[in-house]
């Protein structure tokens, strides 16, 4: 069912719901922000998007303040409080995509005056307990699609892209398991990282591959893409509690895997090394069977899909020819627009993805993750460490430039829509 939004006598959008400024408005306000929190927003768009609702709800004067713990809401009325977010998923956030899609949605109606406060909150509750889309089977096909994708993006061998899935629904499917114990998920990343170097060391050569390179596919879903892209956003707007926050969070993560990935390759002997043939046609194929296994490893409907890889292959072809115009910096910057703006007219197809959520699964394509931790693993080796010092700096001006761009375009997309919204509207003269 679509909605429509309605319209006065004088053709102006009818006033938003008005809920009274009562308890149950107040409560979904904060279930709101914490659920936007726990879902990895950046911090300036949480703050963005709950002013809108609290107009819509009545509770003019609301401000929301995120936290690297949680959520600070401050009423007009002086009061005040908190509630703690989930901080375990590396700062990306602890939603899958389907629920972030509902959220979105809620979000939406709850602005645009369709849905009520209790309504609202019957709604976050659904979304919260929803259980996976797929079974248990489906997703490690998935983990197995996204091994496979991210690894096609490397240039891999024949037999690197069978090692690369093979490991891929390993990592995935113990992450799975471990998530939900909070010491496992800290300690996991170590020795996820440690258990693919050494079996890289041992049968990449073998394969015609470098194992510096085979390792990253099956950890890209363990590297920290989206966190340390929204990291240098909230910094760059301002937001430096969070944006400090979720930075050493990323940060974090990286050294846990790099000293994972060291450990098992100063006690694991390297096999002898074979060549093979790269498959250079690997990447833009990569791209659709990457993002075919995002979406069943987020439980994503499947019917988003022609959206998703839209978003994706924009993004990929606009970095492509950047990066071979001006390198990886302007690739990095190029991409950051590119994948809002696809994200933002795409999000019109059929079946898609809300904006925000289109293009996130886009940001492991785009964010040099791979390229960091393999400079940090031969950082610690030895030899020359000039290419790798090179190698992770690189990696880090590459986010930063995907930062800026992110929040250039969404900031310029801003500017444009309240400027059409101000437009003053021709009015007729007295006689009509």
């Amino acid at each position: 069912m679509r909605f429509r939004t309605r319209r006065d006598a004088d053709g102006e959008p009818a006033a938003p719901h008005n809920a009274e400024a009562s308890d149950t408005a107040r409560e979904f306000f904060q279930h709101a922000a914490v659920a936007q929190a726990d879902a990895g927003v950046p911090s300036f768009h949480v703050t963005t998007r709950m002013q809108q609702i609290a107009t819509a709800l009545g509770l003019p004067g609301t401000r929301v303040y995120t936290m690297p713990a949680g959520v600070l809401v401050h009423h007009a009325d002086g009061t005040t409080s908190f509630s703690d977010a989930d901080n375990t998923n590396a700062g990306t956030g602890s939603l899958r995509m389907d629920q972030l899609q509902q959220l979105q949605f809620l979000l939406d109606d709850v602005a645009a005056g369709r849905t009520g406060a209790e309504e609202g909150l019957d709604r976050l509750r659904a979304m919260r307990s929803a259980p996976p889309r797929y079974k248990t089977a489906t997703i490690l096909t998935g983990h197995a699609l996204f091994g496979l994708g991210f690894g096609m993006l490397l240039k891999p061998t024949w037999w690197g892209l069978v090692l690369a899935a093979a490991l891929a629904v390993m990592v995935g499917g113990v992450n799975t398991l471990v998530a939900r114990n909070r010491a496992g998920a800290a300690l996991f990343p170590v020795i996820a990282a440690f258990a693919v170097t050494a079996a890289v060391d041992l049968c990449a050569p073998r394969i015609g591959m470098n194992p510096a390179l085979a390792m990253i596919a099956p950890l890209a879903s363990l590297l920290p893409a989206a966190a340390m892209t929204y990291a240098v956003i909230d910094l760059s707007a301002g937001q430096a509690i969070s944006g400090t926050a979720r930075l050493a969070v990323g940060v974090q993560r990286m050294v846990l895997l790099a000293f994972g990935a060291y450990a098992a390759s100063r006690l694991v002997p390297v096999a002898p090394h074979y060549t093979g043939t790269t498959l250079d046609w690997a990447p833009w194929l990569g791209v659709a069977v990457f993002c075919a296994g995002s979406l069943l490893t987020e439980s994503a409907p499947v019917k988003a899909l022609p959206a998703l890889i839209l978003v994706a292959y924009t993004t990929f072809t606009v970095q492509f020819f950047a990066t071979d115009l001006g390198g990886p910096i302007l690739g990095g910057f190029a991409a950051g627009i590119a994948t809002v703006t696809a994200a933002g007219v795409f999000d019109r197809v059929p079946g898609a993805l809300p904006s925000y959520a289109g293009f996130v699964p886009v940001l492991w394509i785009v964010v040099p993750g791979a390229l960091g931790l393999q400079g940090a693993v031969e950082l610690g080796q030895p030899g020359d460490h000039l290419n790798a010092v090179t190698e992770i700096g690189i990696a880090a001006m590459v986010i930063v430039a995907l930062a800026v761009g992110i929040l250039f375009a969404t900031l310029t997309f801003d500017t444009v829509r309240s400027a059409l919204r101000r437009r003053p509207r021709a009015r007729t003269g007295p006689h009509g």
